[in-house]
């Protein structure tokens, strides 16, 4: 069996602790393997005049372009790379960036993989068979997430409880009745079930919950600090808040150790670039475009697909004593970057510098177009007058992100219809008109 087949948590399950010149000698070996095979196999990458064996190394690698995700979108079937009689499951990625979800078509070696993936992630942010793991993700609806987690905790020989997407009605007391010892979701979600269990008499912090694992939203700024919807999830549940990173066409989780100071790298998995607007790589520390190349995939392979994420590697020393490079908090999306009176800002740091403020109830941020083509940036929110001012939120505003966006005070339904959309399991925080001016 070839590298890129074995997925066995004997075979990589310490890749995490080899020195850095062992795990970089893997990535490579794989992502040679991955090469050679994708551009044999694939529609879309066979259009490409590459030949596998130019592929030394790393440098090298950077010849082949980029994957726009407008790209797999466009040509979603010349990525299928196997027979469609080998495809095993359909995913759908969840359209937060696009007009479409797109099918990822997986086998049953691409299901196993996915298996091993979350087997490792899950034992890097402290999880172990004994326990009892809450899935607040959808495993329905052709995602990925729930899936993932499922076959995961399965692999960890850990208790998997698939509560889904339901109410907070239904997730409190299944987490209440099973004895859940971790959950994994949305912050939001997360949030939701605590406030939901406070409003009926009980406290989550005196349950069985011990970890929280959170996904989709962002928990810590760029100084890996914790913004305030993760530190509110802390002190509520009195339990460890884990980041972790990971999206449907990358197919690979990068998790918070105990350290909880960036997502560690999977070195078997999945080889990471951070990139800046020309396409060229960045040093460790500064920030770009993330770009991944999930190794081992065979139904649906790619080379070098560009998330549109922003974020830096870390290549430092981590205190868990694991060796792999760590990936930061997502800072934003890239076509979510605003220019506003000569600053960079994305979205959520508006909303995380003002939602930790007394008497703030919930906001968002929207973006027009003047006739010169500049961003006009808005905060909508919903606040208690009694407690906040508009006058303490530009003060917060300033001193987080040095510039005062427009506020415009709304009543709090009308913002909280705005943020929880029907169907979407993240907080709709950002609402783009930009295009609509054009």
């Amino acid at each position: 069996m070839s590298l890129i087949e074995d997925f066995s948590a004997s075979r990589y399950g310490n890749v995490q602790y080899l020195s850095r010149d062992e795990q970089d000698a893997i990535t490579l070996k794989l992502l040679q393997e991955h090469v050679a095979y994708t551009l044999k196999n694939s529609p879309f990458y066979r259009q490409y005049d590459i030949e596998p064996g130019n592929i030394r190394d790393f440098e090298s690698f950077q010849a082949i372009p980029t994957t726009q995700k407008h790209h797999l979108t466009e040509r979603n079937m010349d990525f299928l790379a196997v027979p469609r009689g080998e495809v095993t499951d359909v995913c759908m990625t969840s359209a937060t960036v696009g007009s479409q979800p797109t099918m990822i078509l997986q086998t049953a070696s691409d299901l196993a993989r996915l298996a091993h993936n979350e087997e490792i992630a899950f034992g890097i942010s402290g999880l172990n068979e004994q326990d009892i793991l809450a899935i607040g993700a959808a495993i329905d609806r052709c995602f990925m997430a729930g899936l993932a987690y499922f076959l995961g905790a399965q692999r960890l020989g850990a208790t998997a409880v698939r509560i889904g997407a339901g109410s907070a009605a239904q997730h409190w007391e299944l987490i209440r009745t099973t004895g859940a010892t971790a959950i994994v979701g949305v912050p939001s979600l997360m949030l939701k079930i605590a406030q939901y269990a406070q409003e009926h008499g009980e406290n989550p912090a005196s349950g069985s919950v011990k970890r929280l694992l959170a996904i989709g939203e962002p928990t810590r700024d760029a100084g890996l600090e914790l913004l305030p919807l993760g530190k509110l999830l802390e002190e509520t549940w009195k339990a460890p808040l884990f980041s972790t990173y990971a999206s449907t066409e990358m197919a690979t989780s990068f998790n918070e150790c105990d350290a909880r100071h960036g997502g560690h790298l999977r070195p078997e998995l999945a080889y990471v670039e951070i990139l800046d607007d020309d396409g060229n790589p960045v040093p460790p520390g500064e920030t770009g475009e993330v770009t991944v190349t999930p190794l081992g995939v065979k139904g649906m392979p790619l080379l070098r697909f560009r998330t549109g994420d922003i974020a830096y590697i870390i290549d430092k020393p981590c205190a868990c004593g694991r060796t792999s490079r760590r990936i930061s908090p997502v800072l934003g999306r890239k076509n979510q970057m605003l220019k506003y009176k000569g600053t960079l800002m994305f979205p959520n740091a508006v909303i995380s510098a003002v939602e930790s403020l007394n008497g703030f109830l919930g906001g968002y941020v929207t973006a027009k177009s003047d006739s010169h083509g500049n961003d006009l940036v808005t905060l909508c929110a919903a606040i208690d007058c009694s407690r906040l001012s508009i006058e303490s939120m530009r003060q917060r505003l300033q001193a987080k992100i040095r510039v005062v966006p427009q506020i415009e005070l709304m009543d709090e339904e009308a913002v909280l219809e705005k943020i929880y959309l029907p169907g979407k399991r993240k907080r709709a925080i950002f609402h783009d008109y930009r295009r609509d001016n054009e």
